[in-house]
């Protein structure tokens, strides 16, 4: 794992786009692993302002998102298609035609999850962007047993549930349920770009860095992967500093801004 340390959430968010504006100069037909949530949103935010300004073109990438609650419809302003529709795919130019995200409605969750899982290994991701869950999850993959290989049904812990809690109305019913790629469906991807953000995920950062490989902390998982770059803003990282700080320079080059991997 490659290791770039943000000064601020803005810094992450300015560098997160220029590395994948990169990926996607370099190959235009990228296929490209999104995800929704806090973690990338500025990053969306910057690449579409960059696409709106500098005609930085998406017309040819194709997207595949990681998960979706079970029950809400496309046009639910909680489902995260709707995020992606709204938040990346139209400001940046992205034909809805190339783009994908599991059916929360499906008449069987079971099949469309068969269906979504042979969906991704006939199109391999190039990129794979990440963010991780109070509870170490990537994806919807919640802690469990063991690391769940494919495209499946998850119940949601009530951290997660919480947390996300926030984005629904007093009163709302929030979803409890999701249908996620596998860790098997993301350690596929070629390079994956993990983004973490903020003082509330300090903790489950350093556990990700620093602990146990193990289920129980699915994030662990991505330091197998061999091409990994993770950005993780000042807070977020504030604890390995202090408990871990030789092992962090071991994750590090020292340099200042964005470097790219070699």
């Amino acid at each position: 794992m490659y290791l770039i340390i943000a000064e601020d959430s803005a810094s992450l968010d300015r560098l997160a786009a220029d590395f994948v504006e990169r990926r996607v100069t370099e190959n235009p037909q990228l296929c490209l692993g999104t995800v929704t949530g806090a973690s990338p949103e500025g990053m969306y935010r910057e690449l579409a302002r960059r696409h709106a300004k500098n005609g930085l073109d998406f017309s040819e990438i194709r997207t595949i998102n990681t998960d979706e609650y079970l029950g809400l419809p496309a046009i639910h302003p909680q489902s995260y298609h709707f995020y992606l529709e709204q938040k990346f795919f139209c400001p940046c130019g992205i034909p809805l035609s190339h783009t994908a995200v599991p059916s929360g409605t499906a008449e069987n969750a079971l099949k469309e999850c068969e269906r979504y899982e042979a969906f991704c290994r006939a199109h391999p991701t190039d990129l794979q962007i990440l963010g991780v869950g109070h509870t170490g999850h990537i994806g919807f993959n919640e802690p469990e047993d063991c690391f769940a290989d494919k495209t499946h049904i998850v119940d949601l812990h009530q951290e997660t549930i919480s947390a996300n809690s926030v984005y629904f109305s007093d009163g709302e019913h929030i979803p409890t349920q999701a249908i996620t790629v596998g860790i098997g469906t993301l350690m596929r991807a070629k390079e994956i770009l993990l983004l973490i953000r903020g003082a509330s995920k300090a903790e489950v950062t350093y556990k990700l860095l620093c602990g146990p490989v193990t289920p129980r902390v699915p994030g662990t998982i991505l330091r197998f992967h061999r091409n990994v770059t993770a950005i993780i803003d000042g807070e977020a990282i504030s604890l390995v500093w202090e408990r871990a700080p030789e092992l962090l320079r071991e994750y590090t080059s020292g340099q200042e801004g964005f470097t790219e991997r070699r």
